[in-house]
């Protein structure tokens, strides 16, 4: 399949000259005027562009940035076409993102091996950008699995099934999105990716407890119950640890995240939580969002301590209060995100809860 070369030219002549060199080569489609050139190529995106720098209605540069402006045209290589003989006009064109000049009277050779290397470029670097993407996809799921597999065996010491991580992570994304929607100053696209993405880890602590708490019937003692709270430091510190191994280049600080998801998801809006007893906007805003995704998915899940809620008895707990659980301790924020997704919630439970629950 041939490349499509645009030519925009004001002079037909100059066209011609092209169309003549090219035409054997590729497929050309050649415009008259900047503003042709800026619908035509909306609608034929050219593999390459030949452009005059000075046409009556609009010139070369502004016909660039129109280009620069749109994602699906920025990374098309642009070769001026001009008589202009100022470095200055060249530097500025360049700048803009041009890949080159062609100077006029056009040289069908130089034209020709210009366009033949820009378009070589071009595939390599289309290539190099495919591979790149499916590298990126190929970590991201290999991340995930790790994900999966570090709460998963958090969850098999605590006695209960896989299908606790993924209701937390489905809750999550639908609570999460919910407050995105709402409120799109309170938390960014990229926070709400990775509030998704790390919510399995939020009781990863819990495998540095004793199974003698974690599987207890009955109530905790004082004691005991000290050092279930500690399983939020432990995953903090765990994770910490983790985030050691890589260096900055590699993943940034993308852990932060997860970090603060395992550390404070126990704590408090109005401070009476742990483990560190934080308050309002001092708790990390993905830690609010999966606590209540947490409290819920507790309330409705059997445990060896309590009998299930049902959906309404959940609804009301965290919403009105009973005593032990009280609205406050959440934000308020995410409470008027959960209040519009309650009906997914409970669907979410009921397609992914246990036989034996």
């Amino acid at each position: 399949m041939k490349n499509t070369i645009m030519i925009v030219d004001d002079m037909r002549i100059n066209i011609e000259i092209l169309e003549v060199s090219l035409s054997d080569d590729y497929t050309v489609i050649s415009v008259t005027s900047g503003e042709g050139a800026k619908k035509m190529m909306l609608r034929k995106k050219p593999d390459l562009v030949l452009l005059d720098l000075y046409m009556p209605d609009i010139n070369g540069f502004e016909v660039l940035k129109f280009m620069k402006d749109k994602p699906e045209l920025a990374s098309i290589p642009v070769i001026f076409v001009t008589s202009e003989e100022d470095s200055d006009v060249e530097e500025e064109g360049l700048l803009l993102g041009a890949v080159d000049y062609v100077k006029k009277p056009i040289n069908s050779n130089i034209v020709r091996a210009k366009v033949q290397n820009h378009l070589e470029l071009k595939t390599y670097r289309d290539s190099l950008e495919m591979l790149v993407d499916e590298r990126t996809k190929q970590l991201g799921a290999s991340r995930e699995a790790i994900i999966m597999g570090m709460s998963l065996m958090t969850d098999l010491h605590d006695n209960v099934t896989g299908d606790h991580i993924d209701r937390i992570k489905k809750f999550t994304r639908v609570l999460a999105n919910k407050v995105g929607e709402l409120y799109p100053d309170k938390i960014t696209p990229e926070i709400i990716k990775q509030t998704i993405l790390f919510s399995p880890l939020h009781d990863v602590g819990k495998i540095a407890i004793s199974d003698i708490i974690l599987k207890k019937p009955g109530k905790l003692t004082d004691e005991e119950f000290i050092e279930m709270q500690n399983h939020t430091v432990s995953g903090a510190n765990l994770l910490r640890k983790t985030e050691s191994f890589f260096t900055e280049a590699e993943h940034g600080k993308e852990l932060q995240t997860a970090i603060e998801i395992a550390e404070s998801h126990h704590e408090k809006f109005d401070g009476t939580g742990y483990p560190h007893r934080l308050a309002g906007e001092d708790i990390p805003f993905p830690a609010r969002i999966v606590s209540v995704a947490d409290v819920y998915d507790a309330l409705r899940s059997v445990r060896p301590y309590k009998k299930p809620f049902t959906h309404e008895e959940a609804v009301e707990i965290i919403t009105v209060g009973d005593g032990r659980t009280k609205p406050s301790h959440f934000d308020p924020v995410v409470l008027t995100a959960f209040n519009a997704v309650l009906h997914e919630f409970d669907e979410i439970f009921n397609t992914t809860i246990p036989e034996q629950e």
